[in-house]
């Protein structure tokens, strides 16, 4: 198979978890442009896993030799499938955080979902969130769930500008 995206689906029964992992992010490595590792269970009542990997088509026999080297498994499936994506943009802002104790300000990673050109949602890069959630203690207890949320809600369906404030002065503060 030559060109575009393919879908690898491998059963795997015999492999434990910190080598599940290391093939995981050695796929990641590899190119793979989504994993998902699915608890099963298999024959005989086994513990078992299927593997499913979004990956380019030339790339195959590279993750086949991961696959059969170190998960040792005895062959896979190659899915016909469609993959619709969304159209994503990505942006870097700034975050000014405000709150009854003064302001900072964070650098934060921006993702603009749209549809066929419609805006359907905007999301926040996690690793910002918590780097900023744990930079802001004590000073401010934001959990991350808090902080996403209040974000996502302050960037609206509208293209970030350079700097965009969320106020937490009446958020309850450490005592």
């Amino acid at each position: 198979m030559s060109g575009g995206i393919i879908l690898i689906m491998a059963q795997i029964d015999d492999a434990p978890g910190e080598l599940l992992g290391h093939v995981v992010e050695k796929m990641t490595e590899l190119g793979a442009k989504n994993v998902q590792l699915l608890p099963s269970l298999g024959k005989k009542g086994r513990p078992a896993y299927v593997l499913l990997v979004d990956i380019k088509a030339e790339d195959e026999p590279e993750f086949a030799a991961l696959l059969v080297g170190d998960l040792g498994i005895w062959g896979y499936r190659v899915l016909q499938s469609q993959h619709k994506h969304f159209d994503i943009r990505r942006y870097r802002t700034t975050l000014e955080l405000k709150w009854s104790g003064g302001v900072r300000s964070f650098t934060l990673r921006v993702k603009r979902i749209l549809n066929e050109g419609v805006f359907m949602r905007a999301k926040a890069e996690h690793d910002d969130l918590a780097a900023i959630s744990e930079e802001m203690q004590p000073e401010l207890r934001l959990s991350v769930a808090v902080l996403k949320a209040a974000i996502e809600t302050a960037l609206g369906a509208e293209e970030p500008g350079e700097t965009l404030g969320v106020d937490f002065t009446n958020w309850p503060q450490k005592q």
